[in-house]
């Protein structure tokens, strides 16, 4: 399993060639990334919606939306919303799209 910075590496060095990801897709994983890690690097992990916007200083929700949508079309993480108003969604780190990574 690849450490959290080498995993914020790769995402940068390949994301940042995809033309519609902007700086709050950046900031949203790397919200993601820090949640992961404070969760002990379990995947998949649980964490609010509220949390994530708060790391990420995404403040609009369709902003938020959108950029997790992008984030799970292109492989990078599974999302699965909670809809339960106690129970946090569940992310998973996905692999497929790491430099390096043969699978």
């Amino acid at each position: 399993m690849m450490d959290t910075g080498k995993k914020l590496t790769s995402f940068l060095q390949l994301a940042s060639k995809i033309k519609r990801f902007h700086q709050s897709h950046f900031s949203l994983y790397s919200a993601i990334l820090m949640c992961y890690t404070n969760g002990l690097c379990q995947n998949p992990f649980r964490v609010s919606r509220r949390e994530l916007m708060k790391h990420s200083a995404i403040q609009s929700f369709a902003t938020y939306h959108r950029c997790m949508k992008d984030l799970v079309n292109e492989d990078y993480i599974e999302y699965q919303p909670s809809y339960h108003p106690h129970l946090a969604s569940q992310i998973t780190l996905l692999n497929n799209n790491e430099v390096g990574y043969e699978g």
